[in-house]
Formats: structure tokens, C-alpha cells, sequence
């Protein structure tokens, strides 16, 4: 064993040297921390007017990637103040570029994501929460990472790609139906045809359901009885569908009925119209609905007929709304003496 190569490295210029890289390394990340604390509450506040709560993604992933990029201002001063050799120099600044790399790449596609998140919640019905979205912003963002790393390292890129050209062509061919459904996929979502969470009806018995998501190959759909609806993006695009949700998630029910000639048909809207407005206030308390509409329809052969119109805010709604309205405004017409008869209707 050298012992003066020993006494060499833990002379006291190299304690004094560690000392001050350590000391300059913990002053940036408290300093970073620091920062983080206060410039994220802040810019949360000017652009989400304090609608962002510290347990928020985006908030979480602003404020790790500031402390971050301290960090690695850090770590880089601290290696910077070192006196190594010129071969052991470029080893550790290569392998700390390498780290920086992959620790911002991962960082920025948390990010990216928490933006995308926080921007499709901002802006309903322009993009969807989706995950094809999400997953071509992370596929984006590694790419590009991978490809720094490999400039990092001194691998051309170039002859990569080239190859990459050429042999994109082939297996283009090959995954033809996969790369169908993933840009029927982007196309349903740029077109604003389709989001997460509509309701929609395709040509079909009991092809209906809430959107689950829309993957890079396929949209899931969830019926009544939790059971799942795949279908493949190509033919998602081409196909005819309701959606329910658009324009707007609020819809009309309508309710036909005929009373008696001998009614009070004055009476009888005024009943109708109450118990619709009491229907709606047990399923809306607080929030804001149309009015009711009621109108006479015609004289039928033997009932005046009428129709009642009550808004629901949900599709799913209607169901529990109509069988709520029919059973109070049949017990009302029983103990107010109006007959209900039934409509008879002619064809044209």
C-alpha cells in the first residue's frame, strides 16, 4: 500500500476542497427547496386564481422538477470544485450528464402529463383525458431523451434514424391495423367527436355506455350492467353513434299522457307542472334546470291529450326522473278525481 498516495488524497487540501463542495451542494438544494416553496404557490395562484391545492399533480410536479433542477445545479458545482484527473473527469461528468438526463426526462413527462390533466379538466369537450394522448406525450418525451443520451455518448444518430426510414416503411405495412386505430384514435379526439366520460349509443341493441377511455388501439365503453364495450378505433370513426353529451349533458324527457274530456284542463296543468317541479328539486337541490314545459297535444277519441318536458342533466338520470314523475302524477290524479285515459294513436 502507497501511504503516500494515501496522505496525498487526504491531505488537507482535499478535506478543505470536499468541505467546500459539500457546503456550496447543501447552500443550492436548500436554496432550491426554498425557491420551490414559494415560486410554485405562486404561479399556481396568477394561473389557476388558487384553484390548485398542494395534493395536485401538476402542483406536485412543478414543484419536484424546480428542487430538481437544483439539485442538479448542485451535484454539478459540487463535481465541478473537485480536483480529479482529466480520464476520471470525463467519466463522471459523462455519467452525471447521463443521470441529468434521465432524471429530467422522467420528471418532464410527470409534468407534461399533470398540464395535459389539469388543461383537458380546464377546457371540456376541446381534448379528451384520454390515455392515447398521455402515452404519445411520454413515447415523445423518452424518444427524445434516449436520443440525448445516445449524442451523449458520442453513437450518431443519424445512420439510426436512416435505418429506422427505411425500415419504417416494412413494418408500416405490418402494423397497418394498429396504426388505423391509432390515428382513428387521434382523430375522434382532434375532431371532438368523443371524450372520456360521455354517454353514447353505436348503431346496435345494447351497444351503449359511458367512454372509459380511448387507448392507441381501442375505445371502452361501460354499459348499465358493468360489463365492457371494446371497439376498435377504425371502427369507432367510421361508424354512426350518438353521443349524448353533446352539445351539452343536459336533455329533454318527454312524458305523454290524456285525461278525461270532462277534466279541468286548467287543473290539470297546473298539478302536472307542480309535480314535475317537485320531481326535479329531489333530484337537482341546488342546481340549475330549465323549466318544465307542458302543452296540450290534441284531442284524441276519447282523452285530451298532453305532453310534459323535464330537463335531466345526466342521460342515466331520465330513467329514475320519468318513473319518479309517472308514480306521483298518477296518485295525484286519483286523490284529485282527474281519469286518465289511454292515448290512442293513429297511424299516418
Amino acid at each position: 500500500m502507497d501511504w503516500n498516495l494515501l496522505q496525498t488524497w487526504f491531505s488537507k487540501e482535499f478535506f478543505f476542497e470536499l468541505g467546500t463542495s459539500a457546503g456550496i451542494f447543501i447552500f443550492v438544494l436548500f436554496f432550491g427547496y426554498l425557491v420551490g416553496d414559494r415560486i410554485v404557490p405562486r404561479l399556481s395562484g396568477i394561473l389557476f386564481q388558487n384553484k390548485i391545492q398542494s395534493s395536485h399533480p401538476l402542483y406536485k410536479a412543478g414543484r419536484r422538477i424546480i428542487r430538481l433542477l437544483f439539485f442538479l445545479l448542485g451535484s454539478y458545482l459540487f463535481l465541478r470544485f473537485q480536483k480529479l484527473s482529466p480520464a476520471f473527469e470525463e467519466f463522471v461528468f459523462l455519467s452525471f450528464k447521463i443521470a441529468a438526463i434521465i432524471l429530467l426526462t422522467f420528471s418532464l413527462v410527470r409534468l407534461f402529463s399533470a398540464v395535459f390533466e389539469t388543461y383537458s379538466e380546464k377546457t371540456e369537450g376541446l381534448l379528451s383525458s384520454a390515455s392515447i394522448i398521455s402515452n404519445v406525450i411520454r413515447i415523445t418525451l423518452f424518444a427524445i431523451g434516449v436520443i440525448l443520451i445516445l449524442q451523449s455518448l458520442g453513437i450518431s444518430v443519424a445512420p439510426i434514424l436512416g435505418a429506422l426510414g427505411v425500415g419504417g416503411l416494412a413494418v408500416a405495412l405490418g402494423l397497418q391495423p394498429t396504426l388505423s386505430n391509432l390515428f382513428s384514435g387521434l382523430s375522434i379526439l382532434m375532431g371532438k367527436q368523443l371524450k372520456k366520460g360521455d354517454y353514447v349509443r353505436l348503431q346496435g341493441d345494447g351497444l351503449e355506455g359511458y367512454v372509459q377511455d380511448i387507448t392507441w388501439r381501442t375505445t371502452t365503453i361501460r354499459r348499465f350492467n358493468n360489463s365492457t364495450i371494446i371497439v376498435p378505433n377504425s371502427v369507432m370513426s367510421s361508424s354512426v353513434f350518438t353521443n349524448f353529451d353533446l352539445p351539452s349533458k343536459e336533455l329533454s324527457i318527454a312524458i305523454e299522457a290524456g285525461v278525461a274530456y270532462q277534466s279541468d284542463l286548467e287543473k290539470v296543468e297546473s298539478i302536472a307542472v307542480e309535480i314535475a317541479n317537485e320531481v326535479l328539486k329531489q333530484f337537482y337541490k341546488n342546481a340549475p334546470v330549465k323549466e318544465v314545459s307542458f302543452s296540450y297535444q290534441r284531442f284524441g277519441e276519447s282523452s285530451v291529450d298532453f305532453k310534459v318536458i323535464l330537463p335531466s342533466l345526466e342521460f342515466t338520470d331520465q330513467f329514475a326522473i320519468k318513473h319518479e314523475y309517472i308514480k306521483r302524477i298518477h296518485s295525484r290524479f286519483q286523490k284529485e278525481g282527474v281519469e286518465l285515459r289511454f292515448q290512442v294513436k293513429k297511424g299516418n
